[in-house]
């Protein structure tokens, strides 16, 4: 019995050595780290969320309900064959716009910049002064049937390009008719210097 007496002391030495080792510290850096990028990631999840929910769909218009933007692209794409924008028209003269915005009580207003690309061989007969005026007008009468909160969107140039090809390409239609369908008079339609006021 005297022999377990010797290794028990032993081991209570060995354990109490063990006690007054200094343990390897764990750095408080990693868990703060982990608990800032938690933090990061759920204000980045809500931030989105937040934006994606307050952001409005954008309205459909009617052309492209009726398919109307996408036969008018395909033609203008067929026509092309392969060549670009600056071999198959010309712009006409940019036409200034300044109109007063629907439902403001006459207080603010837009300006905008609008550049139609023709055919090239249409050029010449419509960059003539009335033909300009006469899409001026229609171009006027477009910017009128829109809202402040509808300029104010931010998907407002796609929009304003395609309702202005259109309308014009309309206008140029009646005013030239005879011209086969397929080939538009509208080939682009460019809105720069957009100011609302």
């Amino acid at each position: 019995m005297s022999d377990p007496a010797p290794s028990d002391a032993k081991q209570a030495d060995a354990k109490a050595q063990e006690a007054q080792k200094p343990k390897a510290q764990r750095s408080p850096l990693i868990p703060m780290l982990a608990g800032a990028l938690l933090v990061v990631a759920i204000g980045a999840g809500a931030s989105w969320f937040i934006v994606k929910s307050l952001t409005p769909a954008p309205p459909e218009s009617k052309d492209k309900r009726e398919g109307g933007e996408e036969d008018r692209q395909k033609e203008s794409e067929g026509a092309a064959h392969g060549k670009g924008l600056l071999e198959l028209g010309k712009e006409l003269e940019p036409i200034m716009i300044k109109s007063n915005i629907t439902g403001s009580g006459g207080t603010r207003y837009v300006t905008m910049q609008v550049g139609i690309w023709v055919p090239t061989k249409d050029h010449a007969a419509l960059n003539d002064a009335a033909v300009r005026r006469l899409i001026q007008t229609r171009l006027e009468e477009t910017v009128k049937t829109y809202q402040l909160e509808d300029l104010a969107s931010p998907n407002i140039l796609p929009r304003l390009r395609k309702d202005f090809a259109s309308a014009v390409e309309r206008l140029l239609r009646s005013v030239r008719p005879g011209r086969p369908p397929d080939q538009p008079f509208v080939l682009e339609c460019a809105v720069t210097e957009l100011l609302v006021q």
